[in-house]
This record gives C-alpha cells, sequence and structure tokens, in this order.
C-alpha cells in the first residue's frame, strides 16, 4: 500500500513537473516567434523583403488568400514580387499570436493580423483583417524558419455587390 502510494506521488510529481516544463516552452517560443514577426513586419514596411524570406525554409510552402499555393522559397518570392509589382504598398501591418502549440520540431502558431495598404489608382488607403496559421520549423541551430504559412481575410470581398 505504502509503495503503491509512494508510486502515484512520484508519478504526480512527474506529470506536474513535464506540464509546467512544456507550458514554459511554449511560452518562450511564442516569445520567440513574436519577436520574429515584429523583425518581419519591420523588413516589409521597409521594403527589405530579403531580411523577411531569410525566415523562410528553402522548402516552404505558402497558401495565400485568393491565389494558388506557392511551393519553396523561389515560388513565394516570385507570388509577392507579382503582388508589389502590381502598385501594391503595404502602409502599415501587425500581427498577433492567439496560440502555439508544438509537436516535435514543428511549432503551429495561430493569430490574428491587420493591415492597411495603398494601391495604384485607389481613391486612398484600405485595410485588410484575417486570421493565420503559421508551421515554423525549429532548426538544428535553435532557430525556427516559417515552413507554411495560410492566411485569410474576415472580409468577404462580395459584401459590397
Amino acid at each position: 500500500m505504502k509503495n503503491t502510494f509512494l508510486k502515484a506521488v512520484v508519478l504526480f510529481v512527474f506529470v506536474a513537473f513535464t506540464a509546467t516544463v512544456a507550458a514554459q516552452n511554449t511560452e518562450e517560443l511564442k516569445a520567440k516567434i513574436e519577436k520574429i514577426n515584429k523583425e518581419m513586419q519591420a523588413a516589409m514596411l521597409s521594403g527589405n523583403m530579403a531580411a523577411v524570406f531569410a525566415n523562410y525554409t528553402d522548402d516552404a510552402l505558402s497558401l495565400p488568400n485568393y491565389s494558388k499555393m506557392a511551393e519553396g522559397i523561389d515560388a513565394i518570392k516570385k507570388s509577392n514580387e507579382q503582388m508589389m509589382s502590381s502598385g501594391m504598398k503595404i502602409t502599415k501591418f501587425e500581427t498577433q499570436t492567439l496560440m502555439v502549440t508544438t509537436c516535435e520540431d514543428n511549432i503551429a502558431e495561430i493569430g490574428t493580423y491587420s493591415m492597411s495598404f495603398t494601391m495604384e489608382g485607389a481613391p486612398g488607403e484600405m485595410s485588410d483583417a484575417g486570421k493565420y496559421l503559421t508551421i515554423w520549423k525549429q532548426q538544428s541551430d535553435g532557430s525556427l524558419k516559417i515552413a507554411v504559412e495560410i492566411w485569410n481575410t474576415d472580409t468577404y470581398p462580395m459584401a459590397g455587390m
């Protein structure tokens, strides 16, 4: 009886410690991701897309709103260049990380975004807001890189018609 009780106490302490470590690790990862997101937002607004794309794996997948999937960093860069060559200029971009969860060396981030932008020929600044899912891959040096990203707007584009 005493031995069973001792085993139960040890098991409880182990589970409680493991859950605490996992929660701390998740909070640390969330802070790390939020820092990278802020750096990427600043780089994006300043037009330093090389700094933005340095945060992607070579085989990353991008599943953008209203567009086909881009497979690999070169395709993602090309998709971005096409969007920017259309006369779009991002004037504000912010994200809010809502949730981070881990599975081996992958980290899933779920959040929301808001942005403002101008378009050639448009009468003024426009805005958009939506949600996203980013799968980060932990690298051997401990850094994080984007392996998969998907986002979509909260606004139904045909609502005004």
